[in-house]
């Protein structure tokens, strides 16, 4: 694997490829990152988009292949990386996910954002201040990636359930004219690992869905 800290360089094509691609949400972004990695057939990436200090966009990417940024259009500090873990080691952590659940509707599957679901239940059961209702939005993405199943098949324990840092909607459209919608909750907290290979596996493929709209990367840093 690969991490990179990928930002534009401060050049007028940069800026022109930069303007080409925004102004479209995460999907922009997306298309970006893949200036990285064009010699690929398929998506070998996760990413992470940041807003730095300085008020720049910066990008976070884990990748399996080296980006290859011939096109000199980033600033780019990449490592290999692969990460000396063992079993009970606690790491800080921050992840961005997209938490969805799945229900029965006119017979059918469908999956909901589960912070809209707990939203919408709140309110169906009479529940109408701002504040109780936030917090049953809060305690449902908690509950979400607390769940001891998904725990088990990411190889870790939450001894405490993390922090809601902030709760996005999403919209983009694709090339095809066809609208993008997601919702994505950023998470601050201490993992332990129970399983390394589980936890390595899961690492490189991304936790949760919508990995090709920038969730899915988790930053961990031994504590």
């Amino acid at each position: 694997m690969f991490l990179s800290k990928v930002t534009m360089e401060h050049t007028p094509q940069a800026r022109t490829e930069f303007l080409k691609t925004s102004g479209n949400g995460s999907y922009s972004a997306h298309q970006l990152i893949w200036r990285l990695f064009s010699q690929n057939e398929s998506r070998d990436f996760l990413f992470r988009e940041e807003i730095s200090s300085s008020g720049e966009v910066e990008y976070y990417v884990l990748s399996a292949s080296a980006p290859d940024n011939s096109d000199q259009l980033f600033r780019m500090q990449s490592k290999s990386f692969n990460p000396n873990l063992h079993s009970d080691q606690r790491l800080s952590f921050k992840l961005r996910v997209n938490p969805t659940i799945s229900l029965v509707e006119d017979g059918k599957q469908r999956r909901h954002d589960v912070l809209m679901h707990a939203k919408k239940q709140a309110r169906e059961n009479g529940v109408n201040d701002s504040e109780a209702i936030q917090l049953a939005m809060d305690q449902a993405a908690q509950s979400w990636i607390c769940n001891e199943k998904r725990l088990d098949a990411w190889g870790i324990q939450l001894d405490v359930a993390p922090s809601v840092e902030r709760y996005t909607q999403h919209k983009s459209k694709k090339r095809s004219g066809d609208n993008i919608s997601f919702s994505s909750v950023d998470f601050d907290g201490i993992l332990t690992i129970k399983d390394v290979e589980k936890f390595l596996s899961q690492y490189q493929k991304g936790f949760g869905r919508a990995k090709a709209m920038g969730c899915g990367l988790m930053l961990i840093r031994p504590i």
